[in-house]
């Protein structure tokens, strides 16, 4: 009796002396430790990956990842984590950078979200779009050369695509919640799909279906699936200057059309820009390429659906859409 006592009292001492020791030093967070680039992805994984991945973005707020300067604080940073993800290596060329010093020294997996997913190619200098497509690249370093549109989220199969890649990503680390992964990314698709089809039915019915943009032209994607026509006064380069034929061009449009309204991206209006609708008198709206975001958006929760919803919501101002 005395001896079963006894030895009560010393499995509990010991085991307060566990708890004590455990709760002063860290305690391993053991969610998946995920590295997106950009928003979309960043916003994808939290979707999918829910309680169970802890999901951090790269490339700062307002930052285009095609002038994101990469420093090698980055590159050990994203190297800690499980799971490093990027759009694809024409979108972040200095991508390889990361995964070449994590394959020597880490256990990370690096994710090319973007595989599979069709790419059109870069506009031609007024901004057509060609008929023709090409697959995603899976090249090391294409020398900053801008080959393909590198904004395959806008076409919503591609962000489909994305998500299965992400999921597949996410199951192949973590098979246990395998399960969730499953049933997260299933929803997920299910409300870009219905946001497709909103598109195809609210764009349908518009008093013109010609977009007139000032700026970087990021839209071919849904310029093609919605059968509309563009006219930008930017290329796609994150650099480009406006051109002077495109700018007049834009011009002659604006005073063509009836209703005038001018489509721009990025947080900030361009002084040519402003001073191009304060000339013709059109209206500025603003469309979200997904990864223009400010920390405030973030910070207050937005998704990436809230983002396409917003851009449609000016489409059919801009259009006038019945």
């Amino acid at each position: 009796m005395h001896a079963n006592k006894a030895r009560g009292v010393l499995i509990a001492f010991l085991a307060m002396i566990v708890a004590c020791s455990n709760a002063g030093g860290p305690v391993k967070d053991r969610r998946l430790q995920v590295v997106a680039t950009v928003f979309p992805l960043y916003d994808f994984a939290r979707a999918i990956g829910g309680e169970k991945v802890f999901v951090t973005m790269l490339i700062p707020p307002g930052t285009d990842a095609r002038d994101f300067e990469l420093t090698e604080d980055d590159i050990e940073e994203a190297g800690k984590a499980d799971i490093f993800m990027f759009a694809s290596f024409e979108m972040e060329q200095w991508a390889y950078k990361i995964i070449n010093a994590a394959a020597e020294k880490t256990n990370m997996v690096a994710v090319e979200a973007g595989r599979g997913a069709y790419m059109l190619p870069a506009l031609s200098p007024y901004g057509q779009v060609r008929s023709d497509s090409a697959p995603a690249l899976t090249g090391k370093d294409p020398g900053g050369v801008v080959r393909y549109d590198p904004y395959i989220w806008l076409d919503f199969t591609n962000a489909q695509k994305m998500m299965d890649n992400i999921a597949a990503a996410f199951i192949n680390k973590d098979p246990k919640n395998a399960k969730l992964y499953k049933k997260n990314v299933g929803a997920c698709k299910d409300a870009l799909a219905e946001l497709d089809k909103k598109y195809k039915k609210q764009l349908a019915g518009c008093h013109t279906r010609s977009v007139l943009f000032a700026g970087n032209w990021a839209f071919a994607y849904q310029a093609q699936r919605y059968g509309l026509s563009y006219l930008p006064a930017y290329d796609l380069s994150a650099d480009a200057e406006p051109a002077a034929g495109q700018m007049l061009a834009l011009i002659r449009e604006i005073g063509k059309q009836k209703v005038r309204h001018i489509f721009y991206s990025g947080e900030t209006v361009p002084v040519p820009v402003q001073t191009m609708a304060e000339d013709t008198g059109a209206v500025l709206l603003r469309l979200s390429n997904g990864q223009d975001v400010s920390r405030e958006d973030i910070d207050a929760g937005i998704a990436f659906t809230d983002l396409m919803e917003r851009n449609l919501e000016k489409l059919k101002t801009g259009l006038v859409c019945h």
